[in-house]
C-alpha cells in the first residue's frame, strides 16, 4: 500500500457534532467516579464488558463497511473455564481436545458477543443495483470465545452464528440512525443479500514479541496477531502486528478492528498493575494487519441462491492508528482505520473510524 496514498487522504474531523461526541466520550473514563472502582482490589473473579462500535461516519463519508457494533461480556481469568455459565459449558467436551488447551499453567476466560455489521455501495441514492458496486448486506450474531492464555500468548478459538438478509435488521438499523442524524436515506435495499443463516469457527493466535513496563509507569509493547476464519461467511487467513507505547499500560492484547463474525481480546487481568489506586493510563497504538481472502459473502454474495456479487480481491490490508485512555478498571480508545481495496470496482481504499469502551467489575 503506497504511503502516499495515506498522506493523500488526511482524516478529517470538520463535523462538530463528530468532534462533541468523541469528546463526551473521551471525557466520560476520566469522570468514572473513584466509588466505581475502588482501590482495594483483592483478586476477585473480574468479569469485563466492551462495547466497540466502528462507523464511516467518524471518517466523514457514508458508503462501504458502513457500521459494525458489538457488545461482549468476559468472565475473570482464571485456571478453569467457569463452569456455571450457559451456553458455553455445552462446548467444553469440545474444546478440551483443542493442543493448547492441554496445559495446565495457562489461564482461561470465556466470552459471549452480540454483535450487528453493515455493509452499503458507496453511492446509495439508486435504488437500482449497480453492478460495478458491493452489494448491499447486513449480518446480526452471536458468539462464544474460548481464551486460553500465558503472561505473553494468548489463543481464542470462537464459534459464532448468525443471520445475513432482511432477518439481520441491517437495513431498519441503519435508516433509524439515518433519520435521527437527518441524513440521506440509503434507497437500495430491496437488493440486500437474501436471507442466510451463519456457522463460522475463528481461531486467533496473540502473542506479545517485545514488552516493557506493563502497568507501571512507561511501557510498550508489540504484538503478533495471527488466525483464520472458516465458514460460509468468511474464509481468511490474517497476520498482524500491533504496537503499543505509553503510561500505565493494561495487561491485556491490544485493539484490533472488528471482524464480522469475531470478538477481540479477552478480559483484563485480576491482577493488573493498572487496576491499583485508579491509575490514570494513557497510550498510541498502532496496528497493521493483512489478510489472504478465499471467501467473503459480503462480496461474493450469497453461498445457496443467487444475488449481487463483485470480483473480490485476494488480499486485503488494514493500518490502525489510535489512542487509548484508561483509568483503573475502565479504559476508552479512540481508533482511525484504513482499509485497501477490497474488490476490483471499488474506487478508492475505505476510511473508518472506531470507539471501544471497556470496563471491569
Amino acid at each position: 500500500m503506497p504511503v502516499n496514498s495515506l498522506l493523500d487522504e488526511p482524516f478529517s474531523l470538520s463535523s462538530p457534532v463528530k468532534i462533541i461526541f468523541i469528546c463526551i466520550f473521551l471525557l466520560f473514563v476520566l469522570s468514572i467516579p473513584p466509588e466505581v472502582m475502588a482501590e482495594d482490589l483483592p483478586e476477585k473473579n473480574l468479569q469485563t464488558f466492551s462495547m466497540y462500535l466502528e462507523n464511516d461516519y467518524f471518517a466523514g463519508k457514508d458508503g462501504e463497511y458502513s457500521s459494525g457494533l458489538k457488545l461482549t461480556w468476559s468472565s475473570g481469568i482464571r485456571d478453569q473455564y467457569p463452569k456455571d455459565i450457559w451456553p458455553h459449558r455445552w462446548l467444553y467436551p469440545i474444546i478440551k481436545y483443542v493442543p493448547f488447551e492441554k496445559y495446565s499453567d495457562r489461564k482461561k476466560n470465556v466470552t459471549f458477543a452480540f454483535g450487528q455489521n453493515i455493509y452499503t455501495p458507496e453511492d446509495i441514492e439508486f435504488e437500482e443495483i449497480v453492478e460495478d458496486d458491493r452489494p448491499y448486506a447486513g449480518i446480526s450474531y452471536i458468539s462464544v470465545g474460548f481464551h486460553s492464555r500465558l503472561e505473553q500468548q494468548m489463543d481464542t478459538i470462537e464459534i459464532s452464528l448468525g443471520l445475513v438478509g432482511p432477518s439481520s435488521y441491517a437495513e431498519e438499523c441503519q435508516k433509524a440512525v439515518h433519520t435521527v442524524f437527518d441524513d440521506m436515506e440509503p434507497k437500495g435495499w430491496d437488493n440486500q443479500l437474501k436471507n442466510e443463516p451463519i456457522f463460522e469457527i475463528v481461531y486467533e493466535h496473540k502473542k506479545k514479541i517485545i514488552k516493557y513496563g506493563i502497568g507501571s509507569g512507561f511501557g510498550n509493547d508489540l504484538i503478533l496477531s495471527s488466525g483464520g476464519g472458516l465458514g460460509n461467511a468468511l474464509i481468511y487467513y490474517n497476520l498482524g502486528l500491533a504496537y503499543r507505547i505509553g503510561w500505565n499500560l493494561s495487561n491485556d492484547f491490544g485493539f484490533f478492528p472488528i471482524r464480522a463474525v469475531s470478538s477481540f481480546n479477552g478480559a483484563f487481568d485480576d491482577m493488573d498493575l493498572q487496576f491499583e489506586k485508579n491509575k490514570i493510563g494513557a497510550q498510541l497504538f498502532f496496528s497493521a494487519e493483512g489478510r489472504a481472502v478465499l471467501r467473503n459473502i459480503f462480496l461474493d454474495g450469497n453461498t445457496f441462491t443467487d444475488s449481487h456479487s463483485v470480483d473480490k480481491k485476494p488480499v486485503v490490508g488494514d493500518l490502525m492508528a489510535g489512542l487509548n485512555l484508561s483509568r483503573g478498571r475502565a479504559q476508552l480508545s479512540f481508533a482511525y482505520v484504513y482499509r485497501s481495496k477490497e474488490y476490483e470496482t471499488q474506487s478508492k481504499a475505505q476510511k473508518f473510524g472506531s470507539i471501544n469502551f471497556s470496563v471491569s467489575y
